[in-house]
């Protein structure tokens, strides 16, 4: 009965380790270079932002989750649903690194590269537990995230790295 219990504890381990979320970017490959944000999953449901094609490398969206053919997405603070015929992803991680970048906090900001003043700017939250990424740089304060010309950044107390 004991190894019975044991392997149950594991497979449920190894489970929560599958179904754990990861941050995925989404971006416009329609040919007019967006794609409509809509309130409800259906092309009859108001428009409620627009999600264009890659900027400096960069997605402009979230992957929130998907219903059929729709894609639940958030662009800044807007959460809504996308036809998933017309968006793209990236994401910076491969299952292949060694180690990965686990959001720590509740409310884990990611924030893309700003200029002047600010070297950082909102990009968007993940909740605690989603794998970031297992392909990273980082420098004194934050994780970094490259795409193919700006980055996105995390900062060190926000997250954990974990061997796999």
């Amino acid at each position: 009965m004991k190894k019975i219990m044991m392997l149950f504890a594991a497979l449920m381990m190894c489970g929560s380790l599958w179904s754990q979320e990861v941050f995925t970017v989404v971006y416009a490959t329609s040919d007019d270079g967006f794609v409509n944000v809509r309130q409800r999953p259906s092309a009859k449901s108001k428009k409620i932002a627009q999600i264009w094609m890659l900027s400096h490398g960069l997605g402009q969206g979230v992957w929130r989750g998907q219903q059929g053919n729709w894609v639940k997405v958030s662009v800044g603070k807007v959460t809504g649903w996308c036809n998933g015929k017309y968006i793209g992803t990236q994401n910076w991680y491969s299952g292949k690194g060694e180690q990965v970048l686990v959001a720590n906090k509740n409310s884990t900001t990611i924030y893309v590269e700003g200029y002047g003043d600010n070297p950082y700017e909102f990009y968007t939250t993940v909740p605690r537990g989603t794998i970031i990424a297992d392909e990273f740089e980082e420098n004194e304060t934050h994780y970094i995230l490259l795409t193919a010309h700006d980055a996105l950044f995390i900062c060190k107390t926000d997250a954990i790295v974990r061997k796999k």
